[in-house]
């Protein structure tokens, strides 16, 4: 599932493409409709002749405003984006819908797990399901301040692995990057948070903004990223069981499935 750091790193590529385009003309997949939260023809009928404003991301969501009325896009596991050639061919199975715009352009949407949400909307918190319930943004963190972090952590009594994907708590981390995130704070991401010490905290504070920064900065570098591959290599123990720790060189664990796995080193996180 794409998380914070390819979100923001897709945000960076598409907003100066976007910004500023008229929207000359919509198409949507009947195949796929269903994954639109709003009546097809009408928004095929009310996307058009609307500039879109602004690109901005909200935790796991990728926003497109337009005036009054915003597209908002949770991928979840299989959406993917792609600025296109007006005329080359679409895939036929995954695509759901296209934005046609002024000078010859196309934002597609993609989705091959079928499983991606979207809303044409005049007001996200209202009309996105736990929208409201959303907490601040992870890569905000260091604005927010220690003070404000070790507050927040003792409202939940979570395992560090289920608190750090909790979308309350902190909005834009997933599966992958809570894995990145207690490895680089060296602690199991299976422990209570009532275990934590002060300095596991300072610790963990530290370690999110660090990771997700590093994460956007590593997908932005690499020239062969295919943002519909989601290529995560340069990440250190997630999906990477069985390998060696590059800190410690102990073997990495993994618990769970391959689909979602629980990545960690029993050598140097406590």
């Amino acid at each position: 599932m794409p998380e914070l750091p390819e979100l923001e790193a897709l945000r960076i590529k598409l907003a100066p493409e976007l910004e500023g385009r008229m929207v000359t003309g919509c198409e949507v997949n009947p195949r796929n409709a269903h994954l639109l939260r709003y009546p097809v023809d009408d928004f095929v009928r009310e996307v058009p002749a609307r500039r879109i404003d602004h690109v901005w991301r909200r935790g796991k969501h990728l926003n497109f405003d337009f005036g009054d009325r915003g597209l908002v896009i949770n991928p979840m596991l299989g959406g993917r984006f792609a600025l296109a050639e007006a005329d080359s061919p679409k895939p036929p199975a995954t695509w759901v819908f296209s934005l046609r715009l002024e000078g010859k352009k196309e934002l597609r949407y993609t989705d091959f797990r079928n499983l991606g949400r979207i809303y044409w909307v005049a007001d996200p918190a209202t009309e996105v399901p736990a929208w409201a319930e959303l907490g601040p943004e992870a890569d905000a963190l260091p604005e927010l301040g220690l003070d404000w972090f070790r507050k927040q952590l003792r409202r939940y009594r979570d395992e560090l692995k289920d608190l750090l994907r909790n979308q309350s708590f902190l909005a834009g981390i997933g599966n992958a990057y809570s894995d990145e995130i207690a490895w680089e704070a060296k602690l199991l991401p299976l422990r209570r948070r009532s275990s934590l010490k002060p300095e596991d905290e300072e610790a963990l504070f530290a370690a999110v903004p660090l990771v997700l920064s590093e994460a956007v900065k590593a997908i932005l570098a690499d020239p062969d990223y295919d943002e519909s591959k989601q290529n995560r290599g340069f990440m250190k123990v997630h999906a990477k069981g069985g390998k060696d720790c590059p800190r410690c060189g102990h073997r990495i664990s993994q618990l769970g499935s391959t689909r979602e796995p629980l990545n960690f080193c029993r050598g140097c996180q406590r």
